[in-house]
């Protein structure tokens, strides 16, 4: 319903949303997690600009800190009232379907691309008749009373409720602050309710953490993925074999 909202309030042509089939869409999005995570593998990161600056680094991967305690990136909601009072929603299996194309609130679905016209199935989101007056009254309930068209709208004047902060206990703030102590002053200014002794604590040198930082004298190695393997008993020298308890005796 949310893109059948675009294609009447907004001038588009047409909205196209296509899926790819099952086993391809799912591959590129893994491997993008999968090379983000390769970037930041084994780093100390502490804030979400330090996360995005790492993984921009990798190529054709653009991320962008969306925060929604930002004013100019605020994050609504109550979208699903406010699309329910003027589109219907689309029938049951509908996403057995691939590609959808929809014009003014009227959705076309074919099973690929190439699907031909009459194996494809419509249904209308919006009365085809009152799509005039619907664009006017959403974009009312969206913006403001004064706006009447969508070049006049911005941003500013979304009527829609926005995101609530989430707060975190006085329990989680005493057990978070408590591992303060391990972050760089210079990325302090990120977290909550940092302690006096942690904020004013002196700052080593790198001389004095090279000094005060030992490794290991003999470190191990790390265990090999898979389930471990029982270490084989190896036999004594001279040790009788168990055939020789059950051998005939001697005369």
């Amino acid at each position: 319903m949310f893109f059948a909202m675009l294609s009447v309030v907004f001038p588009y042509k047409k909205v196209v949303l296509c899926f790819l089939l099952p086993g391809h869409s799912h591959n590129i999005a893994d491997r993008v997690i999968a090379w983000c995570r390769g970037a930041t593998r084994k780093m100390n990161i502490y804030t979400p600009s330090l996360a995005v600056d790492e993984v921009n680094k990798v190529k054709s991967v653009h991320g962008v800190f969306l925060n929604h305690n930002d004013p100019s990136h605020p994050f609504y909601v109550g979208w699903g009232d406010l699309l329910d009072k003027y589109f219907k929603a689309p029938p049951a299996c509908y996403t057995a379907n691939y590609l959808f194309e929809i014009d003014q609130g009227v959705c076309t679905a074919r099973k690929t691309v190439d699907t031909p016209d009459e194996n494809a199935i419509v249904f209308e989101m919006v009365d085809p008749n009152s799509t005039d007056s619907i664009r006017k009254a959403v974009i009312k309930d969206l913006f403001d009373q004064a706006v009447s068209t969508i070049w006049e709208a911005s941003v500013r004047n979304v009527q829609l409720p926005r995101h609530q902060t989430k707060e975190l206990t006085e329990k989680k703030m005493k057990s978070l602050s408590a591992k303060y102590f391990s972050i760089p002053p210079q990325h302090l200014h990120y977290y909550p309710s940092v302690p006096d002794a942690v904020a004013n604590a002196p700052v080593q040198s790198a001389d004095q953490t090279d000094e005060t930082t030992t490794t290991p004298s003999n470190p191990k190695s790390k265990r090999k993925p898979g389930r471990p393997r029982k270490q084989k008993n190896k036999l004594k020298p001279n040790q009788p074999s168990i055939l020789q308890f059950f051998s005939p005796a001697k005369q």
